[in-house]
């Protein structure tokens, strides 16, 4: 009977889900992504507009629509609108950029500042098979996020104002270069 008991209980114990901490998978995910260099953005705003983003880290940004295209490279940016480019030297170009960047940058740099729950298996705003989801936010209750991870790597990160970020391509090549 001990023997039975002690098969039963170890039968249990090996049978119960690991526990994770949410938010080691969410940073674990973001450092992952870093760790590969270069990503593909889609960005699919929720008033219907649609921007693609290259991204080569630590510096380099390539983000264009049909209404205009951005380049930039640490602090140099440079901007196409009418068939024109124009260069700029901004300090702190980040702060403008963090729009693309800052769910990465939350779960990176404020850890002790995010709250996050594990939500299970769910459908991506963009479609497609499920993938494990996490609420993201800050303790303030501020940005708001569902980001959505396969195999340990980000690959979508839902807003709750309606605007979603695909990423694709990780770990593809991509030149970003300033324009001719």
């Amino acid at each position: 009977m001990k023997r039975f008991l002690c098969a039963l209980a170890l039968f249990a114990f090996a049978a119960a889900p690991a526990l994770a901490d949410p938010k080691s998978d969410i940073i674990a995910a973001m450092i992952n992504l870093q760790k590969a260099g270069t990503y593909h953005m889609t960005i699919n705003a929720k008033n219907n507009q649609k921007m693609e983003a290259d991204m080569a880290l630590p510096a380099k940004m390539h983000m264009y629509s049909p209404q205009m295209e951005m380049i930039k490279i640490d602090n140099t940016m440079w901007v196409k609108i009418g068939g024109q480019w124009r260069q700029m030297n901004i300090p702190n170009v980040e702060t403008m950029t963090a729009s693309m960047t800052g769910p990465m940058e939350m779960a990176r740099g404020q850890a002790d500042d995010l709250v996050v729950t594990d939500l299970g298996m769910k459908t991506p705003n963009s479609g497609g098979p499920p993938l494990h989801a996490y609420s993201m936010t800050n303790k303030a209750g501020k940005s708001p996020a569902t980001v959505f991870l396969d195999g340990g790597i980000v690959r979508e990160i839902d807003s709750n104002d309606g605007t979603s970020m695909v990423i694709s391509k990780i770990g593809v090549p991509v030149d970003i270069s300033p324009p001719n």
